[in-house]
């Protein structure tokens, strides 16, 4: 099964007891009825846990869904959980969400708003295009995929480079020319295919545990992310 991610980074406040207690008993929870029936609805946070360098939880999303079956259409309840991580690297908190984009940029706008009454208390984790170069450069071999942005040809949004054309050192140079790298899918020395973009969207598409997935992104993602401005000297 694909595993997917995002990674964040918390600007305040940085202290993983202080987040645990603003997030600790989080619950905005409605009232909704279906056929009779009485429902909560809405988001909690769930099996907190504050360990060493990591404060770990789930959010749990509560909605009524409507599915249409033939010609009659039924509502559901359904919850959703989405597992988060807050790791402490140095000086630098990051916050790590299970799920695909959408979701996760929704859930980390939910986190600033709790953790912060300041606005952009928790933004994307970043990676250059620099860092994308040298993973591609160091093990061409083991790399899928290339993504191409900011494509300076008309028309055209992104460029892309799959399986034999990887080999092709003239054309990966003329794309170089044209954009800037926005996406790989590379093989890590351990055999797990792994794909990531600038804004640290990771997905893991090797059989694996979502444990071993963290790992890595812990491990090869987190310490390549620039840093935030105004902290390169922390």
């Amino acid at each position: 099964m694909v595993l997917a991610f995002k990674v964040f980074e918390v600007i305040e406040p940085r202290d993983l007891g202080i987040l645990a207690s603003k997030l600790r008993d989080v619950a905005i929870i409605e009232e909704a009825e279906i056929d009779g029936r009485t429902v909560e609805t809405g988001i909690a946070v769930t099996e907190l846990q504050l360990e060493e360098n990591k404060l770990r939880g789930v959010f749990e999303e509560s909605f009524v869904a409507t599915f249409r079956y033939r010609d009659e259409y039924f509502k559901v309840p359904i919850s959703v959980e989405t597992p988060f991580e807050f790791y402490v690297r140095g000086d630098r908190v990051f916050l790590i969400l299970e799920a695909k984009k959408q979701r996760a940029n929704r859930l980390a706008g939910f986190v600033g708003e709790i953790v912060s009454a300041k606005k952009g208390s928790v933004v994307e984790a970043e990676l250059s295009h620099e860092t994308l170069k040298a993973m591609y450069e160091s093990n061409p071999e083991g790399t899928k995929v290339i993504f191409f942005d900011n494509v300076r040809l008309p028309g055209i949004e992104k460029l892309s480079l799959y399986g034999e054309q990887l080999a092709n050192t003239e054309l990966y140079q003329k794309y170089l020319q044209l954009g800037t790298i926005w996406y790989i899918v590379y093989e890590t020395e351990e055999g797990i295919v792994i794909g990531v973009t600038r804004n640290c969207v990771v997905t893991v598409f090797s059989r694996v545990d979502p444990e071993t997935a963290l790992e890595i992104i812990r491990e090869r993602i987190i310490p390549k992310t620039l840093p935030l401005p105004g902290r390169e000297e922390e």
